[in-house]
């Protein structure tokens, strides 16, 4: 048909309604001898809206012929309506609803033209999904024919995915509840339907809706729908609040007739409504579309849009055929290196794909697959659900899915299910409830009330109970595996490795793990090198992968890699199909970088392995995991040579192969998207290797590096100024004055650019610019000419970049304030007394102490130490300094009140390097007060974590006193002996400070400064005595108060 047919439509006004019809029944005539068109869109669009005003509201018949006429020709286009023009065609099918006896055609327009409708445009939303709206009521079946019914679930699925007000989603959860929980009237096929149509509803749902009461309403629904079917288990209620076991647990009742509904409890007496109206069979000729399709027809779930026709294809097949379908997507969830993956379950939207038989046998086969969709149905809802359900309440979900007794749980269903996209459907409603009820698997521990000395007690430490849960879980899951369908057997590796990544090993009874490797061992040895075994080759590297992940590195694991010590063998034999290339090389990263030893013999083999892959792959994604692998390989040789398992030309062969095949051809090339792995693979060559290579390698190497700060790749400079940050502090390069400078210069041009706002590249380019502070403090205390030779310039330009991104992150901050320090230590006499210089000692120490009296505990850490450097520096005399009496001050609030022992450590650290007692001025008593009062009322109790740092704080403390006996003048002992305190809370202190002194880990540094202490308080007796008591372990006082073990501050108060 011509668009002439569509065209003559303009000449209808004011023409007999005889005509209209005679031209609407041509146009449905005609699509149905020929679906696809060769009309416009437009033509079409345009054509629907004059015959809607020539057929007007007074006619039910005219209507109906348009409703039907509007179904075909909207499944085969894609027409673009206004606002206006959709508003008025909603409101003339509503119209039309409200008219006649012929609900079907009416519902199926209205879906057809919501069905790409921008839901935001329309003016009728009450009327079609409110209170009293069209669909709503008809989803409770108040139309006398059940597939009006079934068609308004449809219509409200299709809407449910788009709606963005909650009062319309609250209104449609509510009118779901109650058709859930009626008894629906009718025989089995339309009760099934019901249950299909308001599983699918419930799945739509459950993606939008955030509201704890729908997210039980769905969860009530889905724990017994998924049993449709199966066998009938009543269920209560599921309340997220409750987490008591007793309140979940589910009696059998399998021995029940089959019902479609879940009735949960007594449904409330509702008014009877009026009836919308009855359909005729003149009328009831199903369409090609996307809302009831032809029987004995499959329409595929796609998005309506190819050339605005809908996928119809045969569907004579078996429905209990067990056969997987080639594009079966299931959610796969990994975590620590895994990738996350989407469910996208695909099922047909047709129920009617059988014949319409009147045989026993024939409902009973229909029955059967709508119940199979049902539960297909209910494990999406259950997988949607789980992630908007709060952590706090993700126990009373587990317990009512995964229960103690198997046969009323998810479990159960798994096994018993034989439709594989069911069971494959439920696999990944498993993975995603394990994988959000992992932050309780943490307090699992089998280990509890084990001991054989204690008695039984009379109830189960929760800690066993989920103990007990995860070791049933693998075992549930490991047995199910024998005999697997072989669709379903990736899926099944799939959801044991989110198990086992999220599973606490250690505090399980040994032996599970193994069982799980086995199993990985066994599998793919018997396809690793089979390459129609794609799918679960990638399934059992990843699994593998998860395993090497857990706990690492485990004992156990590595106990049995020493067994199967041919498992890296069948890796490398999958790792020759290019679909596997990712998944090898993850478990081979994991495997070099956790269980290198036990994989030693292997070294070369997957040096080459890399190799080979870099060259034969296109995709950049597998070229850089091949980097990647080649990197850790290189941090574990040169640990390996450090502790002498492998020699030094062993691995300095290695790396000369690898920069003349693949680092220099990769650096010289400017275009090639490897260089950031390149780099980093560099940087792991090590002080000894890097030595021991021939030195124009050497200098090819760096000068390559350094050329590549100036790429206009941000990932190639973050990672090539990280690479010169490693190669700055080895000792061979570190004091060549050129490189440093040029390190120097390469660090401050990335962190000058005006374009450089990327975190990731600044983070690494402040590390880098820690690393050359070091090399440059390290290089004056070795060499003092250093200091005259480096560039003033050089140096204020540092100081510059540093203050400007010490306002950044904390991460960027923690290394900013760590080269701040070393360059104040650095700096000479005569560069600091240039005006600028002292600008930049004055602001640097500014930000010192803003960054040590508050923020993240590591910056505050590393501000500490960097004034600790700071104060070595005897150029720098807080006293004859504006800012000396701010330092002072805050490294003394810093040791009274930070909770932190090792920012207090720092702090006291700090305040005992002045070299004279010119440097700390007026503050020398009030330090000396502090520390004494700090002694006598005692450290403070430290959290679990700092407990091994008490004894190394007062010590700090101790040798900070020693210092200042050793530096004070004879001027200061009256206001010294006066901070001493009353004899009452001597023995006490004297104790404390005693017992210091005969620490084992003192080191001979600490030694000679107690013993100098104790040494000039001996000198100055009688007034320092207690000082030298506190000092000397060998004179502890006789008394009995020397004996009391309270503490000094509960004696006080």
């Amino acid at each position: 048909m011509s668009a002439a047919t569509w065209n003559s439509v303009d000449t209808l006004e004011s023409r007999p309604s005889s005509e209209v019809k005679l031209l609407l029944q041509s146009l449905i005539f005609e699509y149905n001898d020929n679906p696809k068109q060769l009309v416009s869109n437009e033509v079409i669009r345009r054509g629907l809206c004059k015959l809607q005003l020539c057929c007007g509201y007074d006619d039910p018949h005219l209507q109906i012929k348009w409703c039907q006429l509007a179904v075909i020709a909207l499944n085969n286009s894609q027409c673009a309506f206004n606002r206006r023009e959709l508003n008025e065609l909603i409101q003339f099918i509503l119209d039309a609803c409200k008219r006649t006896n012929y609900i079907y055609s009416t519902v199926e327009a209205l879906g057809a033209l919501l069905y790409n409708a921008q839901l935001e445009d329309v003016d009728y939303m009450d009327e079609i999904v409110g209170d009293q709206g069209v669909l709503l009521e008809l989803c409770q079946g108040l139309a006398p024919e059940k597939e009006v019914q079934h068609l308004a679930f449809r219509c409200l699925n299709n809407l449910l995915g788009r709606l963005k007000d909650d009062n319309y989603l609250e209104v449609i959860m509510s009118m779901l509840s109650r058709v859930s929980h009626s008894r629906n009237p009718g025989d089995n096929i339309n009760k099934t339907r019901v249950s299909l149509g308001l599983a699918r509803c419930f799945a739509t749902a459950a993606k939008s809706n955030k509201s704890p009461h729908g997210t039980e309403l769905i969860l009530s629904f889905v724990k017994g729908s998924m049993f449709e079917g199966i066998g009938r288990f009543t269920s209560p209620a599921i309340s997220l609040e409750s987490l008591s076991l007793d309140e979940l647990n589910l009696s059998d009742t399998s021995n029940r007739q089959s019902q479609p509904h879940v009735r949960m409890k007594k449904s409330r007496q509702k008014k009877k409504k009026p009836v919308i109206g009855n359909d005729n069979e003149e009328f009831r000729r199903r369409q090609p579309n996307k809302l009831y399709p032809i029987p004995n027809t499959k329409v595929s779930q796609k998005p309506f849009g190819q050339n605005g026709a809908t996928a119809i294809t045969s569907s004579k097949n078996d429905p209990h055929e067990e056969t997987a379908s080639k594009n079966e997507p299931v959610q796969i969830q990994k975590n620590m290196g895994f990738e996350t993956k989407q469910t996208d379950f695909s099922v047909s939207t047709s129920e009617s794909e059988y014949s319409e038989s009147d045989t026993e046998d024939g409902i009973q086969g229909k029955v059967a697959v709508i119940q199979t969709r049902v539960r297909f149905s209910s494990f999406v809802a259950l997988q949607q659900c789980i992630g908007n359900i709060r952590k706090t309440n993700m126990y009373s979900v587990w317990c009512a899915f995964l229960p103690p007794d198997p046969s009323t749980g998810l479990l159960n269903i798994i096994r018993k299910e034989t439709n594989t996209k069911c069971k494959i459907a439920a696999l990944g409603s498993l993975s995603a409830l394990i994988d959000a009820s992992k932050h309780y698997f943490v307090a699992a521990n089998s280990h509890q009330g084990q001991s054989p000395g204690k008695a039984n007690v009379s109830f189960t430490p929760f800690s066993q109970t989920l103990a007990e849960a995860l070791i049933s879980l693998h075992d549930e899951l490991l047995d199910l595996y024998p005999g697997c369908h072989a669709g379903v057997a990736p899926h099944l590796l799939q959801c044991l490795a989110v198990l086992v990544v999220n599973t606490p090993y250690s505090k399980l009874r040994p032996g599970i793990i193994t069982r799980v490797l086995d199993l990985c061992y066994d599998t793919l040895a018997g396809i690793a090198a089979d390459a129609t075994q794609n799918k679960m080759q990638i399934a059992s590297l990843n699994l593998l992968c998860a395993c090497f992940t857990v706990e690492t590195p485990s004992s156990e694991v590595a106990g049995w890699l020493q067994c199967k010590n041919d498992t890296l063998q069948h890796i490398l034999e999958a790792l020759q199909f290019p679909n596997n290339h990712k998944d090898g090389l993850q478990v081979i990263c994991r495997l070099i970088r956790f269980y290198f030893p036990s994989i030693i013999t292997w070294w070369k083999d997957i040096r080459e392995k890399s190799q080979a892959i870099l060259s034969a792959s296109s995709d950049t994604l597998i070229q850089n995991m091949s980097l990647l692998v080649l990197e850790e390989l290189g941090k574990v040789l040169i640990n390996s040579l450090e502790k002498e398992v492998l020699e030094l030309e062993v691995i300095k062969e290695h790396w000369t192969d690898i920069l003349k095949v693949i680092i220099v051809p990769i650096l010289q090339d400017e275009l090639s998207p490897l260089a950031p792995g390149a780099c980093d693979i560099l940087s792991t060559i090590g002080n000894p290797v890097f030595t021991a290579l021939e030195t124009h390698t050497q200098r090819l190497i760096m000068t390559l590096v350094l050329a590549l700060t100036h790429h206009k790749s941000i990932a190639v400079v973050s990672s090539a100024c990280r690479c010169l940050g490693v190669f700055v502090t080895y000792p061979c390069i570190h004091d060549d004055l050129l490189f440093v400078a040029d390190t120097a210069n390469a660090i401050i041009k990335s962190l000058e650019e005006p374009s450089t706002t990327d975190s990731s590249l600044v983070l690494r380019v402040s590390w880098s610019l820690g690393n050359l502070s070091d090399t440059l403090v390290t290089n004056k205390l070795q060499n003092p000419m250093f200091v005259n030779d480096f560039s003033d310039l050089l140096l204020g330009r540092l100081f510059e970049v540093c203050l400007k991104w010490v306002g950044g992150n904390d991460k960027i901050k923690s290394n900013i304030v760590r080269a701040l320090g070393n360059l104040l230590k650095f700096i000479k006499k005569s560069t600091y007394e240039k005006v600028h210089f002292v600008d930049y000692v004055s602001s640097s120490i500014t930000c010192l102490l803003q960054c040590s009296s508050s923020g993240m505990m590591k910056t505050r850490w590393n501000a500490c130490y960097a004034l600790v450097n700071t104060l070595q520096n005897p150029v720098l005399n807080p006293s004859q300094s504006q800012w000396g009496p701010e330092l002072f001050q805050t490294l003394i609030d810093v040791i009274a009140q930070c909770k932190n022992f090792k920012v207090r450590i720092n702090a006291t650290l700090a305040l005992s390097q002045c070299v004279s007692r010119d440097h700390y001025g007026n503050y020398f008593c009030k330090i000396w007060s502090t520390v004494f009062g700090i002694l006598v009322d005692g450290i403070g109790s430290p959290p679990p974590n700092m407990v091994g740092y008490s004894e190394k704080l007062r010590l700090q403390l101790v040798l900070l006193i020693c210092h200042l006996v050793s530096l004070h003048e004879i001027d200061d002992r009256s206001e010294m002996v006066g901070a001493f305190p009353s004899k009452g809370y001597q023995s006490d202190l004297i104790r404390s400070s005693s017992r210091v002194s005969t620490l084992d880990t003192l080191t001979p540094e600490e030694q000679d400064i107690i013993e100098k202490g104790r040494q000039t308080a001996l000198q100055v007796k009688p007034d320092l005595d207690l000082l030298y008591v506190m000092l000397s372990p060998t004179e502890l006082p006789s008394d009995d108060e020397a004996f009391r073990t309270s503490d000094i501050s509960s004696q006080k108060h």
